[in-house]
């Protein structure tokens, strides 16, 4: 499944360091990548296109890594009706 995740980063330092530490793992624990990456430009939002088996799944794997450093929403990728959506 393809998910939209918008973040709000109360510690752009934490989230980013953790982003950097954690993404070269995966796949792992259900969450297969991260697409994109688009951070606004001081970093303290940022909208991420990722690739997990559910929104409950990526939700439980990102609060294990950014822990409470930023607060997410969610919504699945309607992919059929996308255009550009990576491979």
């Amino acid at each position: 499944m393809i998910i939209l995740v918008n973040h709000k980063i109360n510690d752009p330092a934490t989230f980013w360091k953790s982003a950097q530490d954690n993404l070269p793992n995966l796949p792992e624990a259900n969450v297969q990548r991260v697409l994109q990456a688009l951070p606004n430009t001081d970093m303290t939002e940022a909208t991420c296109l990722w690739e997990a088996a559910d929104i409950a799944t990526l939700d439980s794997y990102l609060r294990s890594k950014v822990g409470s450093t930023s607060k997410e929403t969610y919504y699945e990728v309607n992919t059929a009706n996308s255009i550009g959506l990576p491979a």
